[in-house]
């Protein structure tokens, strides 16, 4: 797969690139499994630039791993809202609750250990077990497996996994036994700065002479994908319900997608229904009935292969609930802002907090 001289000059090109065009990580120089655990669980399926005032804040409240541990899933999620994949979180405070019962609270550096954590794949473990341990471990996300496509010249679908543990293998292969955190974290970083999915700078990349499909002029035909699913186009409501200045909120306790999250009723609109019919099963969820409803807003977001056009309607319900429960509980907006809630309901009270501040501005005039 490499040529003799390749396997000495593509390590030897990129590190030398790297010590001179690495961007500075706040894990540079340090060596603590824990945060790299975070970090690169954070990583998955989300760029740098948006995880790092995650990241502090994050190790900030939970600096070890008996903290994380230790914590309600609430809050582990409450300061993972906006990030998404909410999945990552829960998994994440799993294997620190099973890195102290197995581990005695320190995190193995053995990638097969690393494995067996719940959510922690090949990526993760290799770059925990390289950057922190320096263990010899390849540590292969999107950029890794497009470089080394292109260097290759590989011509088939990187996300079917024979191919990847092809790449993974050729990895291992050109992988320093003396700088493996170095090696990996220069192709994670010559991928998001270099040879990007499209329109790659080739004519500045420093493995452009080792590069197969640079050299056959394929580089922007390279790495082959599938086709892009065209997402489903869906509507869902949710009902506000007030009582006494205070919002009647359900936590989700179904299915992958925002589960232990808190949110208003919240419902999908069914092929043949009306909205107003959605709204009262919306309201039925927490065994009320809408008697009026206004629109607050409309957020559109994507999750999935879908597109979401989501409905807030403001209520009044007769029958509601007296009592805060588990899965239910009456809240003030300020308690809204510190639950664990996904980015779009965060929008949702955003605008609720907005039409609260104009009617107060409008009652203050009028009575001026």
């Amino acid at each position: 797969m490499w040529t003799p001289e390749q396997t000495r000059a593509v390590p030897h090109l990129l590190l030398e690139w790297y010590r001179l065009h690495a961007r500075p990580m706040p894990w540079h120089g340090q060596n603590d499994p824990y945060h790299l655990l975070v970090a690169a669980t954070m990583l998955q399926q989300t760029q740098v630039e948006t995880v790092l005032p995650y990241l502090h804040r994050f190790l900030q409240r939970f600096p070890s791993v008996r903290h994380l541990a230790e914590a309600e899933e609430e809050e582990v999620l409450r300061h993972w809202v906006g990030l998404g994949y909410y999945s990552r979180a829960r998994h994440l405070h799993r294997a620190a609750q099973h890195i102290v019962r197995e581990h005695q609270g320190v995190v193995p550096c053995d990638p097969s250990l690393l494995r067996r954590l719940p959510g922690v794949g090949e990526y993760t473990a290799g770059a925990v077990a390289s950057i922190a341990c320096g263990v010899p471990e390849p540590a292969l996300d999107a950029n890794g497996y497009r470089i080394l496509a292109r260097l290759l010249a590989v011509e088939e679908d990187i996300t079917r996994a024979p191919v990847r543990r092809k790449l993974w293998n050729a990895c291992r292969q050109i992988l320093p036994p003396d700088a493996p955190g170095d090696f990996n974290q220069a192709l994670m970083d010559l991928g998001a700065t270099i040879c990007v999915a499209r329109n790659p700078r080739c004519l500045i990349c420093p493995l452009a002479g080792e590069c197969a499909a640079f050299l056959q002029g394929c580089q922007n035909a390279l790495p082959v994908l599938p086709p892009r699913r065209v997402n489903e186009k869906v509507q869902d409501v949710c009902v506000v319900i007030e009582r006494n200045g205070r919002w009647l909120m359900v936590r989700r306790d179904e299915g992958r997608l925002w589960r232990g999250m808190w949110e208003f009723p919240r419902v999908r609109v069914q092929p043949g229904e009306s909205l107003e019919q959605a709204v009262q099963r919306a309201a039925g969820l927490v065994q009320a009935s809408a008697q009026e409803y206004e629109q607050v807003t409309t957020v559109r977001h994507g999750v999935m292969h879908y597109s979401v056009t989501l409905h807030a309607l403001r209520c009044i319900c007769q029958h509601l609930p007296l009592q805060d429960e588990d899965a239910m509980r009456w809240v003030s907006p300020q308690e809204a802002l510190t639950l664990p809630v996904s980015s779009p309901m965060c929008r949702v009270i955003s605008a609720l907090l907005e039409c609260s501040a104009l009617t107060g501005e409008e009652s203050k005039t009028a009575a001026g």
